[in-house]
């Protein structure tokens, strides 16, 4: 049996990876903070089985626990009896902020949380096998081109948050040679919507930064955007189901070994940015085109995107050998069409969808 520890659960990777783990037969623990009765955790994790289409109605009830913890005091909030069964965890909680002015506290929460839950684990989880950190493939830094899935000893970085994942990286290493956990690095690429079903969270982070940007021109009466990207400069996106997929793989392997594992949950480079862009106008009914910003809205724009700007400006090639040599992936993944993404951006812009009534109902199955 798999009994995984999950942090981040109510976020968009945290709460799509604790759905399809329930859906797969694992028992799942999840460390949520500011959530005294679970109510914002099994809300979010509802509402990501619904979203990707899931069943998880029977094992909501009986494989989903929620544990209500503050990390400051992690070393003597958790009890063997809550941990001792734990077999895998997944720490995917994140302090998602690119501002320099908040590098302390985005140290101290991706840094220094993720060092202490390993610590953690390893005193009070003697089952544990494996222990999973969410990265982002993104500590490869700005240099583009290929890119191997192995620690970088260098890296030319532009924000916090990569600075800070690229440190917990480093000092998970250092832990796994000196305590013997093993350690799987996996680092997502650009992550979008579910590819069949569209669903995503609408929280305005990565590439959905530029379709919200661009819908809030749009209401505001505007028809014509210029964007200042490359327009043969190709993302590598990787829908929310395909990097479940790859994590459910990973973490209900028969023989994970003691390795310390670097894997790139890439979804392949396949659409340039113009295509990309031409969908996003579509979406929000702009006529787009690729230019400099001349006109004091497109200067505002630019501004508005401006912390994305060199990731969509810039193209790697994430190789993703090691991950599918590990899972058995023989025949590789195929990247988002046109369709594809078209679709997904349609549903993250329609406000007509609310799955709030679904999502209390159930809840209140749950209960």
């Amino acid at each position: 049996m798999h009994q995984v520890l999950i942090t981040g659960a109510t976020g968009f990777v945290g709460s799509a990876l604790a759905a399809s783990l329930l859906a797969r037969g694992a028992h799942v623990t999840a460390l949520s903070r500011n959530d005294p009765d679970g109510v914002r955790t099994v809300t979010a994790v509802v509402a990501a089985a619904q979203g990707c289409g899931l069943d998880i109605n029977g094992a909501l009830k009986r494989y989903l626990k929620v544990i209500n913890i503050d990390f400051a005091e992690l070393e003597t909030a958790l009890t063997s009896a809550e941990l001792g069964g734990v077999t895998e965890v997944w720490h995917v909680a994140a302090e998602m902020s690119y501002s320099a002015h908040k590098l302390g506290l985005s140290f101290d929460t991706n840094v220094g949380n993720s060092t202490r839950l390993y610590e953690t684990v390893l005193r009070l989880a003697p089952l544990c096998r494996r222990f999973y950190y969410v990265s982002t493939a993104y500590v490869a830094g700005m240099s583009g081109g290929p890119v191997r899935e192995e620690l970088h000893a260098k890296s030319r970085m532009l924000n916090t948050y990569q600075v800070t994942k690229w440190s917990t990286e480093q000092a998970l290493h250092l832990l796994y040679l000196r305590c013997g956990l093993p350690v799987t690095v996996f680092r997502p690429t650009v992550v979008v919507g579910h590819r069949a079903t569209g669903w995503a969270h609408r929280n305005g982070f990565g590439f959905y930064m530029f379709q919200d940007a661009m819908a809030a021109l749009a209401k505001a009466g505007h028809k014509e955007l210029a964007l200042d990207l490359l327009g043969s400069t190709r993302p590598d996106l990787v829908p929310i189901d395909q990097l479940t997929a790859d994590a459910c793989s990973l973490t209900l392997r028969q023989h994970a070994g003691r390795d310390f594992e670097v894997f790139h949950s890439a979804g392949g480079i396949h659409l340039p940015m113009r295509e990309i862009v031409r969908i996003w106008g579509e979406v929000a009914g702009i006529d787009t085109c690729l230019g400099a910003p001349t006109t004091a809205l497109e200067q505002k724009f630019d501004r508005a995107v401006g912390a994305n700007k060199p990731f969509a400006r810039t193209e790697w090639q994430f190789e993703r050998a090691k991950l599918d040599a590990a899972i058995g992936c023989g025949q590789g993944i195929q990247p988002l069409s046109s369709e594809e993404l078209y679709s997904l951006c349609s549903w993250y812009a329609d406000e007509s969808i609310d799955v709030t009534d679904a999502r209390e109902d159930a809840v209140a199955k749950a209960d």
